[in-house]
């Protein structure tokens, strides 16, 4: 009897220990990562991006808010891949609500079933708690740009009250390099979660912000979610429109489309 509960004891121990092993389950919201959550999920789709033929559109989804939206975000991948010539999806940041692994683990694996590569912004919910880090780790940097069929697509952190206001969201220094004059660049895209008019946005860094898009003298577009309400707008004298998607909570989403630097937007329920 003694040496039967010797055993029972000894096999307790090795799943209690097996359970609390911070590399094999995600056992609180504290949580950054695990052996098993996706990594590097931009990079992983960037590549998948580059190997793609193309054509003289560039056509491509914008979406955002996907956090809590797990049955939308399912009917959004269905919906979308019967869409024909869709190049590749843009998340413009909020994909989580708490900044959780586990959230953005969700999102991912739905993401995934996507027949055309898709890309992740980061929000100003992806920010919390340990966002940061989960988003860097799953997704990628919060700053990053690629360029696509001669569109150079910026994508950046612009969630300024994250940080207090405190002047280093959006890097505006970082910006200024990325819209300087490229070879092979026709045209620029800004892609971010939060507008420049936003109270959510830095007020000391909006005109040197729109400064800098302008200064490009290309930049026909920038490209933002947070509102949960679509809408195009040209707040600005220098006329580059700032178009919103809507939150995927309401079925949502836009039909972003270059041609020979024309954008168009287009709204789609599903």
């Amino acid at each position: 009897m003694l040496n039967r509960l010797k055993i029972i004891y000894l096999i307790c121990g090795v799943v209690l220990l097996l359970v609390t092993s911070c590399d094999k389950i995600e056992y609180n919201s504290n949580q950054k990562f695990d052996r098993n959550s996706p990594r590097n999920t931009n990079s992983i789709n960037l590549q998948k991006l580059s190997q793609s033929q193309g054509d003289n559109v560039v056509r491509f989804i914008l979406l955002g808010d996907t956090q809590r939206g797990y049955g939308e975000s399912e009917d959004f991948v269905k919906k979308a891949n019967t869409m024909q010539g869709i190049d590749f999806v843009v998340i413009a940041g909020d994909i989580s609500d708490f900044g959780l692994l586990q959230e953005m683990e969700w999102i991912v694996r739905i993401f995934n079933g996507l027949k055309m590569p898709y890309l992740g912004v980061i929000g100003n919910h992806d920010l919390t708690a340990n966002g940061k880090e989960v988003f860097q780790k799953v997704f990628g940097e919060l700053d990053y740009s690629f360029v696509y069929q001669g569109v150079k697509f910026i994508c950046l952190n612009t969630n300024g009250r994250e940080v207090n206001f405190d002047g280093s969201v959006p890097d505006i220094n970082w910006l200024n390099k990325e819209v300087k004059s490229q070879a092979g660049v026709s045209n620029i895209v800004a892609i971010s979660h939060i507008t420049p008019n936003s109270t959510d946005f830095d007020k000391k860094l909006e005109l040197p912000f729109v400064a800098a898009l302008e200064s490009s003298g290309n930049c026909v577009a920038s490209l933002h979610a947070h509102d949960h309400t679509p809408g195009y707008y040209t707040p600005y004298a220098n006329g580059i429109p700032f178009i919103v998607t809507g939150t995927i909570l309401k079925r949502t989403f836009t039909i972003i489309t270059i041609t020979n630097g024309v954008v168009g937007a287009e709204r789609v329920l599903y």
